[in-house]
């Protein structure tokens, strides 16, 4: 009857198991995460005032995805540090069992003569040791010397990885910083100049009808007619294509913001750009030593190759012989013990004696393992070197590509200033009014984007040499606080106070707040 349970029940879990099919998701779980996503993607304090530089830095960096991302994939790296650590720890294990048999373990014994076991009689007497029917429980310790060793080896790599995943969370708050800044003074030079676009291609459309009038009233010579309108129409070619390229702009910083696109934002510095050149005082060896110290990319080489060496001495320690100490508290319900409860301590030393021959090949292996993070290192620290005399030598460019951007326009207003006085006078036709127009829209639309990269390349500066813009706790700060604190760290670049953020100590447990 027994046995009968037990196969009626296997077959029930059986058939349960392949009962299994695909399910597919309902379009009302996927409407309810949607719903779900749109509304976390809008939770973001409003905008109340223009948005300067800091604002939008300080908004990109608190709300950009990206950055969130990496922030969790820090707080992983701390979580698997966690772990790791009570690998260290010995294994105290405790169990329960209940076992039940339909019959009695009975068993009969014959005597052993000249190795050889006796015939069993014809009517054998039978013995028992055990019920059929026992509980049993056990409380056991035990704690391997040589996992303890690698474990703590371990932990070791696991808290360097994890200031891996914080030098990476740096780079990228340095990428947002840069991308924002990129961004912000495209979309300035956008809000400016579509203001003055779209009039511009309205006067050549009607321009554009008014000579498609005149040649269908025959009132001057076609071939003169069809080359006036070619004309207008590569300018309104050429309007479109700058309005198409400038229509984006303001959708890329809402973006990096972190606002939903469609929202409605408006900008500190249209109205009245300074347009000032920011100076940078650093000398060009002081700004390759601050690189060195603490660019992302040399720190994250320095503790790849504190994890090489920690592989080295894992494997070392793997070869060596394995010590494993166990004590344990054992009852058992069985009537025929005579000791239903008693402890036990024991030792045990085990040891691969084949491993001593893979000593010459880790050995290499980890000699060139350590050399391979050394050149790594050394090629890191040349690319570095290398970024920061491009980024000073771009920013000097950029500084002069600006200056002559800006006579450039100067030229032109004054140009398009007599173009008008004799379009007035009627000394000159609309078409070289409007050729002029343009012309200033283009020469303003020049020199905007080439101040866009002289902040551009400004802000560079500061990322090749690894300045952190924010404090490592900002993520409990809100706008306003970090807006401020962005503005005082661009006053103390200015002034040339090159003082690092303070590092934050590494967690001792859990995972990082604030996330």
């Amino acid at each position: 009857m027994f046995s009968k349970k037990i196969l009626v029940a296997c077959i029930s879990f059986a058939v349960a198991g392949c009962s299994v099919s695909p399910e597919q998701i309902s379009q009302q779980e996927v409407s309810r995460v949607v719903d779900s996503d749109v509304s976390q993607l809008s939770e973001h304090p409003p905008v109340t005032r223009p948005v300067t530089l800091e604002d939008a830095i300080a908004r990109g960096l608190l709300n950009n995805r990206d950055k969130q991302l990496k922030a969790l994939e820090a707080a992983l790296a701390q979580g698997q540090i966690s772990l790791v650590r009570h690998e260290m720890l010995p294994s105290l294990t405790a169990s329960a069992g209940y076992s039940r048999r339909d019959e009695y373990a009975a068993s009969a014994s014959v005597n052993f003569t000249d190795g050889e076991p006796d015939a069993l009689g014809s009517d054998p007497s039978y013995s028992i040791s055990q019920e059929r029917e026992r509980y049993t429980s056990d409380v056991t310790f035990s704690w391997n010397v040589l996992d303890f060793g690698l474990s703590y080896v371990r932990a070791k790599q696991h808290a360097d990885r994890y200031l891996i995943a914080k030098e990476r969370e740096r780079k990228v708050v340095h990428n947002i910083s840069q991308d924002v800044r990129a961004a912000y003074w495209r979309a300035v030079s956008a809000e400016r100049l579509l203001v003055k676009i779209n009039p511009l291609i309205d006067q050549v459309n009607e321009a554009l009808g008014q000579s498609r009038e005149v040649e269908s009233r025959q009132l001057r010579s076609p071939l003169e007619a069809l080359y006036y309108q070619r004309e207008l129409l590569d300018i309104l070619r050429a309007l479109q294509s700058i309005r198409q390229d400038l229509m984006g702009a303001r959708t890329e910083l809402a973006s990096l913001m972190g606002l939903r696109p469609g929202t409605a934002f408006e900008l500190a510095d249209v109205e009245a750009p300074s347009f000032e050149v920011p100076a940078f005082q650093l000398q060009l060896e002081r700004m390759e030593e601050l690189a060195l110290n603490q660019r992302p990319e040399l720190k994250e080489t320095h503790y790849q190759k504190r994890i090489s060496a920690a592989d080295t001495r894992a494997a070392l320690i793997d070869m060596l012989p394995g010590i494993n100490l166990t004590a344990g508290i054992y009852q058992d319900s069985n009537d025929y013990l005579l000791n239903q409860d008693w402890t036990s301590v024991g030792a045990q030393v085990s040891w691969n004696l084949l491993d001593v021959f893979k000593y010459g090949a880790e050995r290499d292996l980890a000699e060139t393992r350590e050399a391979l993070a050394e050149q790594r290192r050394l090629a890191t620290s040349m690319a570095v070197l290398t970024q920061v005399h491009l980024s000073r030598i771009r920013y000097q460019q950029a500084v002069k590509t600006f200056d002559l951007s800006d006579d450039y326009l100067q030229v032109a207003r004054r140009i398009g200033e007599h173009t008008e006085n004799s379009a007035r006078a009627q000394r000159s036709s609309k078409l070289d009014l409007i050729r002029e127009s343009l012309n200033t829209v283009l020469a303003e639309l020049r020199r905007d984007v080439a101040y866009a990269e002289v902040q551009n390349s400004y802000g560079r500066l500061f990322v090749t040499i690894g300045m952190d813009l924010v404090p490592e706790a900002y993520n409990g700060l809100s706008i306003d606080e970090l807006s401020q604190q962005v503005g005082t760290r661009f006053e103390d670049w200015k002034s040339g106070q090159m003082t690092p953020v303070p590092e934050a100590p590494l967690p001792e447990s859990g995972a990082e707040k604030g996330v």
